[in-house]
């Protein structure tokens, strides 16, 4: 009797452990978001950008999306309202791509955007 309840409690404390262990390395979100921004200017080509709102731990901020990542920007500087307007109009003077960005399948959702219906 006692062997056997000492088995069942390794069991149970091994699952316990295991379920810890993969709910650790599970991600939580789809994508980080930024808790820092920068104020550094982006030399790089910009391919996106999305705005991206408060909500602790996140903090508002411009992400733009360049061929070497993400980067994490302050939206007040001046700087990224050019980059903003630059690539508007880049994207206006170029035809459409037929690649979805990184931007776009991270900031994509099941639901349609509010007023439509399926």
């Amino acid at each position: 009797m006692v062997n056997c309840r000492n088995l069942l409690n390794s069991v149970l404390v091994t699952i316990v452990l295991m379920t810890l262990a993969v709910s650790a390395l599970s991600p939580e979100k789809f994508a980080t978001c930024c808790e820092k921004v920068s104020n550094d200017e982006i030399t790089e080509p910009i391919l996106s950008y999305m705005i991206q709102k408060e909500n602790p731990p996140c903090v508002r901020a411009v992400i733009f999306q360049t061929e070497s990542g993400l980067y994490c920007s302050l939206l007040k500087s001046p700087w990224v309202r050019r980059k903003i307007r630059e690539f508007h109009n880049s994207k206006a003077k170029s035809t459409p791509s037929s690649t979805a960005s990184l931007l776009s399948i991270i900031t994509s959702t099941a639901s349609p955007p509010a007023g439509q219906t399926s």
